[in-house]
This record gives structure tokens, C-alpha cells and sequence, in this order.
């Protein structure tokens, strides 16, 4: 019997999570127009630091990732990193939840999902189209695929925008729904020290005011052979500054920041991500087209934000194309 094949747009959290609970009974293939896996679950590297520059920790709300999580404590992929809320006077247990972080970095989290998919990156998608039957999954470089059905984790406004290109008409409710959906952008300031930066245990500031939204020492936090500091500003900062130089935005967060030490020169890189995080959710786990061959949007935008609502949104979502091709698997 012939197995379906699935094309994966977006190796993020949801997309390698759909991609295991898939691989049983369909043929799997996960594009990516990055150069590595991971999504937002991002780390750099910068002279001898080691920087978490996109999700700065995991939670658990729910048993079934509450499970995942421990699977990769146990298997050395993440370590727990603090429990209960950072709030101006340090560590509270306000709302009792432990934050993980990754053992190595965030993104090692997401190489370690990875093992065993066929993952494809630097893969650009250009345009999503069908014939009524099947989809056809164009690349910038020329190449496409043909799959009985896709399953698109990208922030939504780009998966609209490649469904657009293929000339696909989403339906009136489907239209409606992916349109009500919002996202945060934010500006990820990136730089490493001479120095101790002046935070205290664990290594992490959540600031109530000012242009920073969180602040993090990754020497601290128990990645970076050096000190090196992550600031994430807030998202009216992020609006106001998003086409200002990388300099304007370098000064306005060192200010606010008043870390112990200098920045190392050369070493500030800034990372503009422009659907950081959703600020209206679809309320459901994920969104099956309608009128179209099989094709399901999820990721963190669907039913609960973060890396455990985007994980909750990938297993969803593969459980729907399972349902579809259950008579074939």
C-alpha cells in the first residue's frame, strides 16, 4: 500500500513534533528556509558565548508535554532552570511551574527532535497550489513537490501569503479565521561581556516597565562559556524601533539595561522576529482548510502560545491528517 505523503512547511517545535506522530503511517518531509531546525527555539553563537536569543525557557500546563519534557531531562537534552516567576525583587513561586531550559541551548532541544526526520533546510518554499487532488509545494529554487497533503506551522501571515502565490481562494470561515490572527513582534538584542553582567541567580531579569521585556546573563543560565546577555524588548518598543538602525536600537536597550559590565565591541548582533509571539490566538489546536485536498495550519498561534502550545498544536495537527489518511496508512 502506498503511503501518503506529507509535506511539513516550518521545522519549529510544532512542525518536528507533527513529524514524529506522523512518520508511522505517512511519508514525512519537513522544509525549512533557515539554515538549521528550531524556529524561535534559537541559539547563537558569538565568539566563545553561547546566546539563547528566541524562547528563553520551557513550562509544562499539561501532562501529556509535561511527559515530553521529562524525556529529554532524562535523556540530557534539558535541565530545569528555575521555578516560579521572575518578578522585580527575583524569584517567586507565585505560580509553582518550573522553567526548563535546554541542557546544551534551546535550539539543541529542537536538533535533538530532528534525529531521524527528513528534514530539509535552506528549503524556501515559494508558493503553495492544486490540482484538486494533491498539492504542489514550489521552492525558490526551482524544485517542488507533490504531496497529498500539507501541514503549514509557519506564522500565518506567510502561510497566506504562499497560498496566495499558488493562486489557492481560502474559504469565507477559513479567510475570516487566519485574518483575526495577531502576533507581537520583538527585537532581540544579542551581545557578550567583559565582565559579570550584574544579575543576580538565576540569571534572568523580568522587568514591569521600561523598552525591555526580559533580560537573561547566559553564563548564568548555564550555557555560555562566557558572559553574554540576551534583552528582548517589549512589543511597543519592538514597533516603535523596528526600522531603526541596529545602533539606535543597541543604545535605548544598554541604557535601560545599566549592566555591570561593558560589551565586548564587535560582538552586538540584533535579531528582528516579527512574529515573535501571537497576542490573538486561534481558539482551537489547529485549522483544517476547507474546500481544498488536505491542509492543516497550527503552531503556537493555535489553541495556547509558547513552545508547549506550539508542541500541543503539532500533535493535534497530525492526529487530523492521521484521521484523513486512516483507511490508507
Amino acid at each position: 500500500m502506498v503511503r501518503p505523503r506529507v509535506v511539513i512547511v516550518g521545522a519549529g517545535m510544532a512542525g518536528l513534533t507533527a513529524a514524529h506522530r506522523l512518520q508511522e503511517h505517512c511519508d514525512v518531509i519537513v522544509l525549512d528556509k533557515g539554515r538549521g531546525v528550531g524556529g524561535r527555539l534559537a541559539t547563537r553563537r558569538i565568539g566563545d558565548a553561547t546566546i539563547d536569543h528566541g524562547a528563553q525557557f520551557i513550562t509544562t500546563h499539561t501532562a501529556e508535554f509535561a511527559e515530553a519534557v521529562e524525556g529529554w531531562v532524562n535523556d540530557g537534552v534539558a535541565d530545569p532552570w528555575f521555578r516560579g516567576r521572575i518578578g522585580p525583587e527575583g524569584v517567586s513561586d507565585s505560580d509553582g511551574h518550573t522553567r526548563f531550559r535546554g541542557a546544551v541551548s534551546m535550539n539543541a532541544i529542537a536538533k535533538n527532535l530532528a534525529v531521524g526526520l527528513d528534514v530539509r533546510t535552506a528549503s524556501q518554499v515559494s508558493a503553495l497550489s492544486h490540482d484538486g487532488e494533491t498539492w504542489k509545494v514550489a521552492l525558490v529554487d526551482g524544485s517542488e513537490l507533490v504531496a497529498e497533503a500539507v501541514l503549514s506551522t509557519a506564522p500565518v501571515p506567510q502561510t497566506m501569503t504562499l497560498l496566495e502565490n499558488g493562486g489557492v481562494e481560502l474559504a469565507a470561515k477559513d479567510k475570516v479565521a487566519l485574518h483575526a490572527i495577531e502576533y507581537d513582534p520583538c527585537l532581540a538584542f544579542m551581545a557578550v561581556l567583559d565582565g559579570p553582567s550584574g544579575l543576580s541567580e538565576p540569571g534572568a531579569v523580568d522587568p514591569i516597565e521600561g523598552p525591555i521585556d526580559w533580560m537573561a546573563d547566559n553564563f548564568l543560565k548555564g550555557i555560555s562559556a562566557v558572559p553574554a546577555v540576551t534583552i528582548h524588548a517589549t512589543p511597543e518598543f519592538s514597533r516603535a524601533q523596528w526600522d531603526a538602525s541596529d545602533d539606535v536600537i543597541t543604545e535605548a536597550l544598554l541604557d535601560a539595561a545599566r549592566l555591570e559590565s561593558a560589551v565586548i565591541p564587535g560582538s552586538v548582533q540584533i535579531q528582528r522576529w516579527r512574529y515573535a509571539r501571537p497576542s490573538v490566538e486561534h481558539p482551537a489546536r489547529f485549522l483544517q482548510l476547507s474546500d481544498v485536498p488536505t491542509f492543516v495550519c497550527a503552531g503556537d498561534a493555535f489553541g495556547g502560545a509558547k513552545v508547549e502550545g506550539a508542541a500541543l498544536s503539532g500533535a493535534a495537527a497530525a492526529e487530523a491528517i492521521e484521521r484523513v489518511f486512516g483507511g490508507e496508512a
